[in-house]
């Protein structure tokens, strides 16, 4: 009788340590599902948040706009990598074809047109907001300027911001005189606004920016990022662009 209750109490611790072991098994696997979940949704809300946030910065600027470059408006920056084509190979951009949208805005502080030197609180300024591959940009700037090493996301592109201010202009009541960029800021440099921005060319009739007359813009905004073997995409690829219709507030009428 003792010999066989030994038996059987041995049986038992086996079969005990079979069930803790497939609980603990499970309990790995819905802890690691459960953590990769976590990490995802935190990742997602992270690429909807800065987009957002890209959003309402350009949006904010847009709003406060004088005068919105048209489509069709060739312009040249000519600041160096951050202010490169390098969709197109080129130092031009082109209001329409490639994805930027430009405008002047207003000066901060009331009075006559600042001059070089001066206060540039009178003066009227030049914003552009356009898009190339992170890739470019991890190129393109300096070492301490460049973004975590991301190779898996190289292909998607960041937004950068230009800015200058416009020494010397004065507006006319006919926008004969509106300035076109062609070169002339000179080691001026874009300002990386947002990165893993979703390429144009992956969705149909996706554009970042759709100008059309009196100063209205649709902003339309994708978001893609590849981590450990899983590509998050937000919105997803059924829901349409993160979408903001602005009208330039100041725009001055006849200029289009």
């Amino acid at each position: 009788m003792r010999r066989s209750r030994k038996a059987f109490t041995l049986i038992e611790v086996l079969i005990t340590l079979l069930i803790l072991g497939i609980l603990g098994l499970a309990f790995v696997q819905i802890f690691g599902t459960t953590l990769h979940a976590t990490g995802r949704i935190n990742a997602e809300n992270r690429l909807l948040n800065e987009a957002q946030i890209a959003e309402q910065i350009i949006a904010g600027k847009l709003m406060a706009a004088w005068y919105v470059y048209p489509v069709g408006t060739d312009l040249k920056f000519n600041g160096g990598g951050t202010t490169y084509n390098a969709l197109a190979g080129s130092s031009h951009w082109v209001v329409g074809s490639d994805p930027i949208l430009a405008m002047i805005l207003p000066p901060e502080e009331p009075g006559d047109t600042c001059v070089s030197g001066l206060s540039a609180d009178g003066c009227y300024r030049l914003l552009a907001y356009y898009a190339f591959p992170r890739s470019h940009y991890q190129t393109s700037v300096s070492a301490s300027q460049r973004l975590q090493n991301d190779p898996r996301n190289n292909d998607t592109w960041v937004i950068m911001e230009f800015r200058a201010n416009l020494y010397g202009f004065t507006p006319d009541a006919t926008c004969n005189n509106i300035p076109v960029p062609n070169g002339e800021f000179a080691g001026r440099s874009g300002r990386l606004l947002v990165e893993y921005v979703q390429p144009e060319t992956e969705a149909p009739t996706y554009k970042l920016f759709n100008i059309t007359t009196g100063g209205q813009v649709e902003l339309r905004l994708r978001t893609r990022r590849s981590i450990a073997g899983t590509t998050l995409r937000v919105p997803g690829t059924s829901r349409p662009p993160l979408t903001l219709n602005v009208r330039a507030r100041n725009f001055l009428v006849g200029c289009h």
